[in-house]
C-alpha cells in the first residue's frame, strides 16, 4: 500500500480491498483481514480528514502555546486500547525523530493496564535518546516489567501493603525488602517514599528546590 500512499488514494476501503486481493498465503492474508477489521472496527481512524484530530497538530500547538495532551482511554477495549498506545507511542517517536518536537514528558496513569500489551518495553529502553521523559503510575507494581524498572531513575511509593509489591519495588530500588516495608506501612495520607539516586547535588541546597 505504499504506492497508494505516495498517490493519496490510501483509504480505509482500499486496504480492506488490496488485503481481500493479496497474492499471499492464505493465513497470512487471514491475519491481515483480522488485524484490519480491528483497526475499522475501533472507530479510531477516518477517512474525512475534517473529522479528524490529528496528533501532529495538537503536538505543535502544545509546544507553540504549552498545555497538555490527554489521551482518554476510559472505557477501552483491549484490542482499542493497544491500537491507540501504539499509534500515540509511533507517533511520538517520529515527531522527535524528525525534530518536530524536541522533548516531551509522558505521563502513563494506570500504566499496568497497556504496558504488557505493547512494545513499550523497547521504548523505555532507548527513550531517552529520543528523548521522552515518562513517569509510569500504577497501583500494581508488580505488573511492570523488570526491565522497565531497570530504567527507573526515581521511585515515588505511597501507602502499599501488599509483601508482594514492597518485594517488586524493593528489588528494583537495591533497598532491602525490609527497610520499604517498614517505612511505606507507616507512611500518612498525601506522604511518600522516595527511592533513587541523587545526581551530586545536596537535597537541601537552592538548586535542588527549583
Amino acid at each position: 500500500m505504499e504506492g497508494a500512499q505516495d498517490r493519496g488514494s490510501l483509504t480505509l476501503a482500499n486496504l480492506g480491498e488490496a488485503i481481500r486481493n493479496c497474492n499471499c498465503n492464505q493465513h497470512v492474508r487471514d491475519a491481515l483481514a483480522s488485524r484490519f477489521h480491528s483497526l475499522a472496527n475501533s472507530g479510531f481512524f477516518t477517512d474525512n480528514r475534517a473529522e479528524a484530530t490529528l496528533l501532529e497538530d495538537n503536538l505543535q500547538k502544545a509546544k507553540d502555546q504549552g498545555g497538555a495532551i490527554i489521551v482518554n482511554l476510559k472505557n477501552t477495549g483491549n484490542i482499542d486500547r493497544q491500537i491507540v498506545v501504539e499509534y500515540v507511542l509511533g507517533k511520538l517517536v517520529d515527531s522527535l525523530q524528525n525534530w518536530k518536537i524536541k522533548a516531551v514528558f509522558l505521563f502513563a496513569e494506570e500504566a499496568h493496564l497497556y504496558l504488557r500489551e505493547t512494545y513499550w518495553d523497547d521504548i523505555v529502553t532507548r527513550m531517552r535518546h529520543f528523548g521522552i521523559f515518562t513517569t509510569f503510575i500504577t497501583n500494581q507494581p508488580d505488573t511492570i516489567q523488570e526491565t522497565i524498572y531497570r530504567q527507573a531513575d526515581n521511585i515515588f511509593l505511597f501507602n502499599f501493603t501488599n509483601e508482594h509489591d514492597l518485594d517488586v519495588v524493593s528489588r528494583a530500588s537495591r533497598v532491602d525488602a525490609e527497610t520499604v516495608r517498614s517505612i511505606a506501612r507507616d507512611l500518612p495520607p498525601q506522604h511518600c517514599l522516595t527511592l533513587g539516586v541523587w545526581s551530586g547535588i545536596s537535597p537541601w541546597s537552592p538548586k535542588s528546590a527549583l
